[in-house]
């Protein structure tokens, strides 16, 4: 059995457990394991062979170290992408193999550095699973997880023993979680929880990739009456994005805040509906309510203390570390912001001397060593309420009127290409629309993105479609390609000769 979990999923404990079950059921067992580089980089391994005679010939059986492609009978991976991990190294074989997987997702450090969307398509890799493993079973164990408030190891060592994949018995497998010790009564349920939705022979298919069955979020907060009435009139497929846009920005900002966020939603339905082309009706008004509301609510100082101030926040890490009623937990965020990054909080005028400043010849300035600040205390939370409350501020901000100014930019150019005529310009009404996404992150990640955001909304400026149609696709090339800049893919995909330069060999 090859088991891969990633740092802090307990992989290490499911080993221990599985081989004290099989001891206790008599079998011989032998268990190794092989770090990972770091957590989403590559997963750290456990590798166990069980030796399920009992006669003289198995007690001195030869056990091996490591797996070798072809001869497992188990995989077990405690997130989806590890699943399509242990297919590309060969591990899996339909005629051998049973895979016992969740589906929820931890994105890697590449997924998240994509200038597009660069996540894995989870249904690709359901798909592989079932078509290249013997059995598939396939369930949301952090949904499973979340639900008990136990450890994701004590899910996947349920729906281990209640696939049948080994010979362990029920009452060994519990009697090794009870030995531990630690949150056994959450483990407990859990593993109960994973160990009936094993028995399906499909697994359970209504958690399916991406499935969830989790508490629900902040998000369902209801609407005030005004923001809901306006919600309510908007096509049916707007109010999808419209109405956790309308509740992200009121908590971003206050009520006018979220007020604007419709007048710029409903502009835009208006704008479609003047159309009247394809794509389906709404479909561009769909996607920018959905990044609208991601960009009116840009993350800045005040922002991230606000977020890091909330009580659910401490809840949510103390449900995290598994701490009971009478333990202390203590938590620390370090603060480092950047010159720019306080620029942009600052009222316009000085923030946007302090941002050229900064830009410019003089000297550069120091932010210090940063802050380390410990959120659970009480000097800590006044410090961090006391920058969420500069909120009421934000709109006087550089930042806030620059990012408002480049809204409406954007906006105008979605407006004019709806307007234009040509077969072309619906597709690239919806491409105008999901254009935001390109600006995300912070720092250097975040100037490159504006930049390509930037070239690509002046390719389409007075209804273009055809020239920005052009430039997207060189954009995605490139991305393709990995070569760095949209505007370089022509280069990218034919590289010029170099000459080649001779040098005398210096004297001996």
């Amino acid at each position: 059995m090859l088991i891969a979990a990633l740092g802090g999923q307990g992989g290490g404990v499911l080993t221990d457990w599985v081989v004290q079950a099989a001891h206790a059921d008599g079998y011989k067992a032998q268990a190794t394991s092989t770090p990972g580089v770091s957590q989403r980089t590559g997963a750290t391994t456990y590798y166990v062979e069980i030796v399920t005679g009992t006669d003289a010939a198995a007690r001195t059986a030869a056990l091996a170290l490591m797996p070798l492609p072809g001869r497992v009978d188990v995989v077990v991976c405690a997130e989806l992408l590890e699943a399509a991990r242990m297919l590309e190294r060969g591990v899996v074989t339909p005629a051998r193999t049973t895979v016992i997987a969740s589906t929820h997702r931890v994105y890697t450090t590449r997924e998240k550095m994509e200038r597009d969307d660069g996540r894995f398509d989870a249904e690709r890799i359901v798909a592989a699973v079932r078509s290249l493993a013997r059995r598939a079973v396939l369930v949301d164990m952090e949904a499973v997880r979340a639900r008990h408030g136990a450890a994701i190891s004590a899910v996947l060592f349920g729906a281990l023993a209640g696939s049948g994949a080994l010979p362990l018995s029920r009452v060994a497998c519990e009697d090794a979680i009870r030995a531990a010790g630690k949150g056994v009564a959450a483990s407990i349920a859990a593993f109960g929880d994973a160990y009936a939705r094993a028995e399906s022979p499909d697994g359970v298919p209504s958690d399916g990739p991406g499935g969830s069955t989790a508490p629900p979020a902040a998000d369902d907060v209801p609407l005030p009456m005004a923001l809901a009435r306006r919600v309510a009139a908007l096509p049916p497929l707007v109010c999808e994005y419209a109405r956790p846009g309308a509740r992200r920005t009121l908590d971003y900002q206050n009520d006018r805040y979220a007020q604007r966020y419709l007048d710029r939603v409903e502009r835009i339905v208006r704008a479609q509906a003047a159309a009247g082309r394809s794509p389906p009706p709404a479909e561009v008004a769909r996607e920018a309510a959905r990044y609208l509301a991601l960009w009116m609510c840009y993350d800045d100082l005040i922002r991230v203390a606000s977020r890091k101030a909330r009580q659910s926040r401490l809840a949510r890490i103390r449900r995290e570390v598994a701490a009971q009623a009478d333990d202390v937990v203590r938590i620390y965020d370090v603060f480092r912001p950047g010159v720019q990054e306080i620029a942009a909080i600052l009222p316009r005028r000085i923030g946007a001397w302090l941002a050229q400043r900064e830009r410019g010849d003089a000297p550069a300035l120091s932010v210090g060593s940063g802050l380390r600040l410990q959120a659970s205390s009480v000097a800590g939370a006044l410090v961090l309420r006391f920058a969420s409350a500069l909120r009421p501020l934000r709109p006087h901000s550089l930042r806030f009127v620059q990012e408002q100014a480049a809204i409406d930019d954007w906006l105008g150019v979605l407006e004019g290409m709806l307007a234009a005529d040509g077969r072309d310009s619906s597709a690239a009404g919806l491409e105008v629309a999901r254009l935001p996404r390109l600006i995300k992150g912070y720092g250097d990640t975040q100037a490159r993105g504006r930049e390509e955001f930037n070239q690509l909304l002046d390719a389409g400026r007075d209804g273009n479609a055809a020239g920005f149609l052009r430039a997207q696709r060189a954009r995605r090339d490139a991305v393709a390609s990995d070569c760095g800049s949209w505007h370089g893919a022509a280069q990218a995909r034919s590289p010029r000769a170099q000459p080649v330069l001779w040098a005398k060999r210096p004297p001996a």
